[in-house]
């Protein structure tokens, strides 16, 4: 019966049209939650954010009533899989931290603290 409801779960997910949270976590009810050594609770807080999609930097546009702010590097939208994933501009200081390129990858392979280190790299972990 567990099974069944879950294979319709599954299937509910993944006819979610644009939902940002299905490129993190494609597969209903998977334990995405990596803390690694020593977590602090400021970590933790960062992560869930990224892992959702939003951080200060990507979403305060919302609150302010402005347009959503684009790269300047590459005319993009700036979003958390832009700054983790995506821009060509970054991408020097992300091979130093990790290499992998989709967010699924990224929050199931890498240390949170790498992920961290690459943001407080950029000069963005502030910012979330």
């Amino acid at each position: 019966m567990n099974a069944y409801i879950n294979s319709i779960w599954q299937r509910d997910w993944d006819t979610e049209g644009a939902n940002k949270l299905h490129e993190v976590l494609p597969n209903w009810g998977e334990d995405l939650h990596r803390r690694g050594e020593g977590a602090s609770r400021k970590r933790e807080k960062a992560m869930c954010r990224l892992w959702v999609g939003h951080m200060w930097l990507t979403q305060s546009y919302l609150l302010k009533n402005e347009e959503q702010p684009f790269c300047y590097a590459c005319d993009s939208l700036y979003t958390v899989g832009h700054i983790l994933i995506e821009c060509p501009d970054f991408q020097d200081t992300r091979r130093k931290c990790f290499s992998v390129t989709d967010l699924y990858r990224l929050f199931q392979e890498v240390n949170p603290s790498r992920i961290v280190g690459y943001l407080k790299d950029l000069g963005v972990y502030g910012n979330i």
